[in-house]
């Protein structure tokens, strides 16, 4: 089973898990009061099951409240295409409304199940914003890996090794390892079968957000 960004991502908050501000919102009107919530800036999101909504049009920044409601009045009921879609793209009926940032870095964080190994693989790189495939098709050594025994669980030295082998100081390599810790609890409490941060950001005021977030479940463990 598949959910939106927005659903996403209040899951993380409730794992502790750090995600920009941000609104849901059907309207442009919304959009518009939103975006003056957060200062007056913010970042309009389409909120479809399918990926690649940047280049497709699904999102973009608006640098006033008016600007957020022009650009929210054309997003909310278009048909966005993307290369996940198909040619009969996907209606868009809400947007996300999210505060927006200076970015200095982009990273990746994922987890998916290995069946071959019995273990959560927890994969991190420097190359963020990319899609993984690409990554591992043009340069592999950008992608860490660790894997996690289910007997043991996750481990706080798992974390500050893919956050050192990415090349994070030590300040970020903290945050980084509580940040992976709170995705593998969701991860396991929620039977998913995929969890990708894709971008985790870095800030200008130093925090690490989930950008954007991808989780898909077990289908099997829907019952609980």
């Amino acid at each position: 089973m598949k959910i939106h960004e927005y659903q996403a991502k209040e899951l993380l908050k409730e794992f502790g898990v750090p995600v920009p501000a941000g609104k849901l919102a059907y309207t442009p009107e919304e959009v518009k009061y939103y975006t003056k919530q957060l200062g007056g800036k913010a970042v309009i999101k389409a909120q479809v099951h399918a990926g690649g909504r940047g280049k497709a049009g699904g999102v973009k920044i608006a640098k006033s409240p008016e600007e957020a409601y022009e650009i929210a009045k054309q997003m909310i009921g278009m048909k966005l295409v993307t290369h996940q879609t198909g040619p009969e793209g996907k209606i868009v009926r809400k947007v996300l409304v999210e505060e927006a940032m200076e970015i200095v870095q982009e990273l990746y964080l994922g987890m998916v199940i290995d069946r071959s190994a019995s273990r959560i693989v927890i994969m991190a790189s420097e190359a963020g914003g990319m899609e993984i495939e690409e990554v591992a098709a043009k340069t592999p050594e950008k992608i860490h890996k660790v894997y996690v025994d289910p007997a043991v669980g996750f481990s706080p030295y798992m974390g500050r090794k893919l956050g050192y082998d990415m090349g994070l100081d030590k300040d970020q390599v903290k945050k980084f390892t509580s940040f992976v810790s709170g995705l593998y609890n969701l991860f396991v409490a929620k039977d998913a079968s995929l969890a990708e941060i894709n971008p985790l950001v870095i800030t200008g005021d130093g925090r690490l957000l989930a950008l954007d977030a991808k989780i898909n479940f077990d289908d099997n463990g829907l019952f609980r």
